[in-house]
Formats: C-alpha cells, structure tokens, sequence
C-alpha cells in the first residue's frame, strides 16, 4: 500500500521518475511517516472527543506538520525528497480543505438545530406559550374539551332558572332578543379581556392587573370589588336555588309526595321520622348538603380537578332541559290560558327594565375567565383555543338557558315565576328535575367561590405581606440587628453556639436572677412567633394567591359560612339575581373592558359599544332592581 501510494504521487509530479529510478527506502519510510500522521489526524477528528471544534483543527494540522519535517530532516535523495514532500503538502492541502469543508458542515448542522430551538421558543413565546418552550411540565392542565365544560359549568346557573320568570314580565320577543345580544357582546368582551392580558406586558395574565396598566391603581381596584361582588351574589344564587329546591324534591323522592307522607309514617321507624323531619326543613337540610358536599369542593385550590364533574352538571342541566320539553307536550293540560300571540310574544312589558339585570346574569363569566384560561395546558394556552372555548360555552350556554326559559313561560305564560319549579304540580319528573338542578349548583358552586378567595387574599392580604408589621418603638425589622441574626449562629473562635448576638448576652446575664431569665424567655418566644406567623409566610412560596394550608382552611371556611347565612336568610332568586347582575355584572363584563381598550389600543366601535349598552344597562336595571328589592322587602 505504501509502494502503491509513493508510485501515485511521483506518477504525478514526476511522469519519468517512475519508469527510471527504483523508491528510495528512505522515501517510503517519508510516505509511511506521512500517512501514519495523516490517518492519526483524520481519525482524532472523527472520534471528536471533548474537545472544540478549533482544538481538533489544530491538531489535526500540526500532526502532518511534524511528519514532514522529520522526513525532511533524514533524507539522502534530495530529489525524490522534494518531490514527495512538496506532493505530500499538496495532498495534505487537498485533505486538509476536505477536513475543513467536513467540519463546516458540521458547524452548520449544529448552528441551524440552535438557531432552530431560538426560533421555536421565540414562536412559542409569541403566541402566548413561553411554557410550552420551557417548562418540562406543560402537560399538565386541562384540555381543551376540558376547559370548556368547566366554562360552559361556570355561566350555566340560577340565571338560567330566572329566565322564565324575567320573560314573563318582559315580554317574549324581545326578552329572546336581549338574550341574545347580551351573549354575543358577552363573547366579544370575553375575547378582548384575555386577549389585552395576553398580549399588554405587565397584565400578567389577570384583569385586574390588566386595568392597573390601563387605568392605574384605582381601575385596578374597581376589578378587584366589581368581580367579588359579582362572584359574592353568585355564590348567594346558588344556595338560594339549593334551598328552594333540594330538600322537597329529596322528601318527594324518597317518600312519595307530600300529600302522603303522614300516612307512611306511623312512628315506629325512628330513623325515617328523623329523616323526614330533617327533610321538610329546606333550612337544615341546606345546611347538610352545603357541608357535605360545597365546603369539601371548596378546599380545592385550582378548578382543573373539576372537569369531570362540571362535565356531570352540564349533563344534568341537558336533563332538566329534556324534562322540561317533555312536560310541556306530554302533558298540554298544565297549559295556562295567557293572551293573544300579540299579548304573550310580542307586547313589551314594563317589567322589562327590572329583568335586564337577569338577562346579563345569564353570561356574565369574566370573574371566572382567568381562572378558566389558566388551567388550560400550557401547551395549547393560546388566544386563537380560547376563542374556541368561548364559542363552544356560550353557545351550549345560549341553548340550554332559552330552552328552559322559552319551554317554561309557553307552558305557564304570564304566571311564570323566576323559581320555575315551584309553578309545577308534584311528580317524579319534576322532583327529579329539581335534584339535578342541585347537583348543577353544588358543582357549579366551587367556581365562583375560587375567585371570591383570590380576591380576597389579594385585596387584604396582600398589603400585609407587602408591609413589615414587626415594629418596636419606631425601629423596623431591617432597622433591627438582633431580628437579622440567625436563630443559631456557630461561632469560629470557640464552641458556644448561641441565638444571635444579643439574644446570648441576655441568656449569660439571666444568671444574676429569675427577672432576667424570664425577659430572656419571654423575648426569645415574642420573636419566634413573630418569625413563624409573620404575613411574608402565610402564602404559598410558588403562588402568591394562595394560603399556607392552616390559613387557606380558615378562610374557606369563614367565606362559606358567611355565604350560606346570607343565602339562607335572602329574599326571593329573582331580586338577587336583577341587583347583582346590574350592579356589577354591566361593569365587569362591558363597561371595564370598554375602558381598558380604549386605553390600551385607542378608539374602536366595538370598545364603544360594548361600553354603551354596559353603561346603560347598568345605571337603568340597577335602579329598577334596587326598588323591586326594597318592595319585596317591605
């Protein structure tokens, strides 16, 4: 191979060299040197090693280098040496450039698989899902099938059980007309709120930072109050549609209707009397349902657990719906009488200005959003799949609420009441009905109660950790040495291990008397709990919104007391649901979000609109809300 490479070479350079004079020993010995080089340069540049790109270039041509020298160095046919060695430079040349070439493309390779990594993270980023390109666990979340019925749980409610008796005083035609006017400007302003929080640095993700950077500290905490009381009056709607309906559609069931229970009850099962008892009470049974069921679901900190079961309420909801078509062609004798197709369809009421608070009541889910949108998978959390969730739960939400409105006003027209329920005579089909509404509200119940929580820790939680409540005489914690020393300091020059500088010289001086070892204790205990119970520590250290485990059971249980009382205690559904849908559903749900793109984006028509109809809804139904309430009341 060595004699074959050397003909090679001098049949190139020197065509007569061959034909004439034999290969020198010495020049083969030159050509193996050479080769030996040359393929130990070749092979350190495919095994690559650890070492950078530059270092194997070097190495690679230094190896070559030192071969040529020494074979220069001991060669006796001056003329055949030169030959071979300007050839084997020639060559080393050739091969050196193939190298190079080789180790381009590989440079080129690595560079575009980088440069192609940056490009997704970039588009990742840009579309709203800097998770997907960095965090190892952007699976977890819900779907997007997921997350809408968790959506589509969280509008469908008691507002869909008032319709009835709000289209009875308002009119058909145009109740249905306004129905539906406020769900598609509902959408519009869905998608412009998460749409603005995505796309606006510093919103980071929520409304009401959202309103900070477009209106300052002040829109800031006009979110914060309009979504808890919205979220508040929900919450009361809920119990009160539980109150009215859970426990005699339980008795009925279980018992039969109410006409026969005391002849099935003759004393001798105790048990059953109990149960019976408890029963006819809607109070304290209520109470029960509440802390078996609604307290437990409450616990939870994120509503991503909750897909299956709002999956369950929306079935159930679909239920009530089937029941009640069915009732109203199976059985035309409860048909009232009503008026003309002008009086029943077309006629408008005065009632209509009452019940506008109901019709937004319907859709209003902006103090929900967020949170809807933030348990998507981070991986597909983006503006466009939340345009599709929002299509998909309001148009489940739109169907199911007009049929149960529309089916139970033609069945009982102007006598339609907003608990719509209590209008039916006594069957199984109805008691059923009833149950299933109650299993939609105890599921439903948690969503709102969320942000209720959230609010709450931001709006009086917050400012505490913010401010260091530690303060003695005017001097604060930063300003305090003994409360910036270490619990246990290890001191180098000798083995005492003490509590802080001055917390050992109290402890050596408590030697000269009981006073003293007292004040030591009594400071050392003052400043441990100080330390522990200090407001930094009562949140989660990876969720500011979230309490430490003792504080969030304290106050999940304080909200849903107060909760359940008031509902309990409350008047009529319908008065309840006109007050809370007008007075702050009109402002989180158009007028805020109105404002914030006219400060963020300028001018748009649809900014205008959504803030007029907000803006008269608003000022009109509360009004006429607040004057029905007090004559219910009086």
């Amino acid at each position: 191979e060595i004699s074959s490479r050397q003909q090679q070479i001098d049949t190139h350079h020197h065509p007569s060299a061959t034909s004439t004079q034999p290969t020198s020993k010495h020049t083969r010995i030159e050509v193996a040197i050479y080769i030996s080089a040359f393929t130990g340069a070749r092979k350190f540049h495919r095994e690559g090693g650890s070492s950078p790109t530059n270092n194997r270039r070097d190495a690679r041509a230094q190896a070559p280098a030192q071969g040529l020298t020494k074979t220069t160095t001991h060669s006796h046919h001056d003329g055949h040496t030169v030959t071979t060695t300007t050839a084997a430079k020639m060559m080393m040349s050739q091969d050196s450039d193939m190298i190079d070439s080789e180790l381009m493309s590989q440079d080129e390779e690595v560079l575009d698989s980088e440069v192609s990594a940056s490009d997704s993270e970039r588009n990742a980023s840009q579309s709203g899902d800097v998770a997907a390109a960095t965090d190892p666990g952007r699976r977890k979340g819900s779907t997007l099938p997921g997350a809408i019925f968790n959506f589509t749980n969280s509008i469908i409610g008691a507002g869909c059980i008032g319709l009835g008796g709000a289209i009875a005083v308002s009119g058909g035609v145009i109740s249905i007309v306004l129905i539906i006017c406020f769900g598609v400007l509902t959408k519009i302003s869905l998608d412009m709120v998460i749409r603005l929080s995505v796309e606006t640095e510093g919103a980071r993700g929520s409304y009401e930072d959202l309103a900070r950077v477009a209106i300052g500290p002040f829109g800031r905490m006009v979110v914060l109050g309009c979504k808890f009381l919205y979220s508040f009056g929900c919450l009361v709607a809920y119990i009160i549609v539980i109150k009215d309906n859970s426990a005699s559609a339980i008795r009925n069931l279980l018992f039969g209707s109410s006409h026969h229970n005391q002849h099935q009850h003759d004393g001798t099962n105790h048990f059953v009397d109990f149960v019976h008892t408890v029963l006819k009470d809607d109070g304290v049974t209520t109470w029960i349902l509440s802390s078996a069921i609604i307290l437990p679901l409450c616990l939870l900190r994120d509503m991503t657990p909750l897909s299956n079961l709002s999956m369950f309420s929306i079935v159930s909801m679909m239920s009530i719906v089937g029941i009640v078509i069915y009732i109203f062609f199976a059985h035309p004798e409860l048909h009232e009488t009503g008026g003309s197709a002008y009086v029943n369809w077309f006629e408008i009421r005065p009632g209509v200005l009452e019940s506008l608070g109901t019709f937004v009541f319907t859709f209003v889910s902006q103090h929900t959003v967020h949170l809807v949108y933030g348990s998507i998978r981070s991986d597909i959390r983006t503006v466009s799949n939340w345009k599709i969730v929002s299509t998909a739960a309001l148009t489940v939400s739109s169907v199911v609420s007009l049929s149960v409105g529309v089916f139970v006003y033609m069945t009982f027209w102007d006598k339609t009441q907003s608990d719509i329920f209590a209008i039916y005579p006594d069957s199984w089909l109805i008691d059923l009905a009833k149950l299933l509404l109650c299993i939609t509200m105890l599921f439903t119940f948690p969503l709102p109660f969320f942000t209720c929580r959230e609010l709450i820790i931001v709006m009086f939680i917050h400012p505490f950790c913010k401010r260091n409540p530690m303060r003695s005489n005017g001097i604060t914690a930063d300003e305090s040495n003994d409360l910036r020393e270490p619990l246990i300091v290890t001191h180098s020059n000798d083995a005492e291990v003490g509590i802080g500088n001055s917390h050992r010289n109290a402890i050596t001086a408590s030697s000269n008397g009981n006073n003293n070892d007292e004040m030591s204790l009594s400071t050392t205990l003052s400043r441990l709990i100080h330390t522990n119970a200090a407001p930094s520590k009562w949140l989660l250290p990876d969720d500011d919104r979230q309490l430490q485990l003792v504080g969030h059971i304290v106050m999940t249980a304080k909200l849903w007391f107060v909760t359940t009382v008031l509902a309990i205690a409350s008047p009529s559904l319908g008065d309840i649901l006109d007050l809370v849908g007008c007075a702050s559903g009109t402002m989180i749900a158009f007028i805020l979000p109105g404002l914030i793109s006219f400060r963020i984006e300028g001018y748009s028509h649809i900014a205008m609109l959504v803030s007029l109809v907000g803006g008269l809804v608003g000022t009109v139904g509360t009004y006429f809300s607040i004057r029905k309430l007090f004559s219910d009341m009086i």
